[in-house]
């Protein structure tokens, strides 16, 4: 046999190194954030460990019960016979059994195994909308992020140009001082931006499982695409976990109420024996089997079946109830999230658009001594606003997208491992 080879702990360090390097350069998008978040979600992990307590305790529930061993000593012969001594006489062993009980009670527990795994589905889409909720709020702060590091250097810039003139004459101190405001006004704003961007990357590589450094940038804050059809949505909701959990729990009302079904008939309980007796004054083996009946003189499960009854109405009213709300939420937030897009569309065509347009003619006009800071001041703070409002827009509608997957059930990693 080959002796094992023996890694070297610098190179250990180094491919280590080498890993987290790469997963900080490589640029995150939504669907791989996913991926990796659930990869390394306890939640999950909590989970599937409660889909295999429910298997387990199915395969507990089938099983038969237990067998009872009886030993019986005394000393009747022996006093028949003239002595005083304990002798062994009867050995039994008895049986119950469940006429369909044990069969309905494991049939009631692997529904308990269903409903288990659909809220395993459940808590995957939850976790899914989670992950995007903060994948677009850190997109919105990088966004802005890079936005008013932008505006400084356009500040710094016009505060060159402003100096350069002051000194050749042709502005006076109180435009360079103006100058020289905004320009620290723009520094501020990026330290205010550099917290939002903290925070909002804090909170998403906690989801990953990551330090804050392993994060690199997210891909840029697109338009969202015209959303498909009411239909497209609402045809995926018979298959919501929510909804199926409902069914799940439906299903294992009416399988307990077999199992209560199943106790309300006799118990039985089949004993075999043998036992030592005189017989014509000489000691004899005797062989028997007795059966025992339970009379359900005072516990027919009424009561159970009754309460069982009961919970199957709730269940299924809880169904109904669930879906209408599902269905609303649906309808409400695709026609939010339509009314975003056009809003994003019209904020950059209608506002945006035209408002780089004056800036550049305004940036222009200040150099060339036709307009006034005022003017140029003006042009930027507009610039400003539309960017804000635009990018507000397309992470609010980013955010809907989010919301609306997760009320029409609809995943987008893939779900094939379940």
């Amino acid at each position: 046999m080959s002796p094992s080879l023996a890694i070297p702990r610098s190179v250990v360090f180094g491919l280590l190194l080498l890993s987290l390097t790469s997963l900080a350069n490589a640029q995150w998008t939504l669907e791989r954030s996913i991926e990796h978040a659930l990869s390394v979600a306890p939640e999950l992990d909590a989970a599937d460990a409660r889909i295999e307590a429910r298997r387990a305790a199915a395969r507990q529930a089938g099983a038969w019960s237990n067998p009872t061993l009886e030993l019986t000593a005394d000393n009747g012969m022996a006093r028949e016979l003239g002595g005083d001594a304990h002798e062994f006489s009867e050995l039994a062993i008895t049986q119950p059994v469940s006429l369909g009980l044990s069969s309905a009670r494991r049939a009631a527990a692997e529904t308990r195994t269903l409903v288990a795994t659909e809220d395993l589905r459940a808590e995957r889409l939850n976790l899914e909308y989670r992950i995007a909720s903060a994948y677009h709020r850190l997109q919105l702060a990088q966004a802005l992020l890079g936005q008013v590091r932008e505006a400084a250097r356009e500040a710094d810039g016009f505060v060159s140009i402003a100096e350069r003139r002051a000194t050749q004459g042709d502005i006076s101190r109180r435009e360079t001082l103006r100058l020289q405001v905004l320009a620290s006004e723009a520094q501020q704003a990026i330290e205010s931006a550099e917290g939002e961007w903290q925070e909002a990357r804090s909170a998403f590589s906690l989801l990953l499982g990551l330090a804050p450094e392993q994060v690199g940038d997210l891909a840029p804050l697109d338009e969202v695409p015209e959303p498909q059809g009411l239909t497209h949505w609402t045809d995926s909701l018979e298959s919501h976990p929510n909804l199926q959990i409902q069914r799940a729990n439906l299903t294992t009302v009416q399988a307990d109420r077999r199992v209560a079904r199943a106790e309300r008939l006799p118990q039985l309980g089949v004993r075999v024996f043998t036992q030592r007796d005189l017989v014509d004054g000489r000691r004899e083996s005797v062989t028997g089997i007795g059966v025992a009946v339970e009379l359900p003189l005072w516990d027919r499960r009424q009561g159970r079946l009754d309460e069982l009854a009961a919970t199957t109405t709730e269940t299924q009213a809880r169904l109904i109830g669930e879906h209408r709300q599902l269905l609303s939420r649906v309808q409400v937030q695709h026609q939010h999230l339509t009314h975003l897009v056009a809003q994003a569309q019209q904020q950059r065509s209608t506002v945006l658009e035209p408002a780089r347009e004056i800036l550049d003619l305004s940036s222009k006009g200040y150099l060339s001594g036709e307009l006034d800071l005022l003017a140029l001041i003006e042009a930027m703070h507009t610039v400003r606003l539309a960017e804000n409002r635009s990018l507000q827009l397309l992470a609010d509608a980013w955010q809907e997208l989010a919301a609306l997957r997760a009320s029409a059930g609809l995943f987008l990693a893939s779900t094939d491992s379940e």
